[in-house]
């Protein structure tokens, strides 16, 4: 029986965008289906008690700087921090839980590399428009829209997710890109 991944994340999410970059690689090479989850990584840190963004306490911010620019040499993937992180992203995680599963993928490798490598404001509803299309963007704001985006969010709470990226194989949980072989091994076993 085919394995699927189900993928939880977050276009402000600096290690959900390296994970994007590899995680199909990973699904192909063990021939396993891929189901991308947008979510709003600010509900999962609401509902699991974060206080605030991780990577941006004092202590931490100039290490994730600097991890961040060793990921973009080690993967070779372009990687720029943006000046307003962390943008807003509940517009642009809206607009992916109103495509059809099919087309999330390429929607959101666009919005990850706007934000990330071009530095693209993605809170701005006439930049995301130019990226994935004005009729996505209107459909972000219907009703069913926000109640999908809500519901991928309480899904990934759920089944443990405390951050993003988030894999879950059935019942097993992997949180990190770097937690990605680890995955790949599970896939295998």
């Amino acid at each position: 029986m085919k394995k699927q991944i189900d993928f939880y994340f977050d276009v402000v999410s600096p290690y959900s965008y390296v994970a994007s970059t590899l995680i199909e690689n990973v699904a192909q090479r063990c021939n396993a289906d891929l189901l991308w989850n947008p979510i709003l990584l600010g509900g999962i840190f609401k509902a699991v008690g974060t206080s605030n963004t991780p990577g941006l306490t004092p202590a931490k911010k100039p290490y994730l700087l600097k991890d961040l620019q060793r990921l973009s040499r080690h993967y070779g993937i372009p990687l720029q921090m943006p000046p307003d992180f962390p943008v807003r992203t509940v517009l642009v995680m809206r607009a992916l839980s109103g495509l059809p599963p099919e087309q999330i993928p390429q929607a959101a490798h666009t919005l990850f590399n706007a934000y990330w490598a071009d530095n693209l404001d993605i809170a701005d509803p006439e930049v995301v428009a130019s990226l994935i299309g004005q009729e996505v963007v209107e459909r972000a704001g219907m009703h069913e829209v926000k109640d999908a985006l809500f519901k991928n969010t309480e899904e990934a709470v759920k089944r443990g997710a405390f951050g993003a990226p988030t894999f879950f194989v059935e019942d097993e949980m992997f949180f990190g890109h770097d937690r990605l072989p680890l995955l790949e091994s599970h896939l295998r076993g």
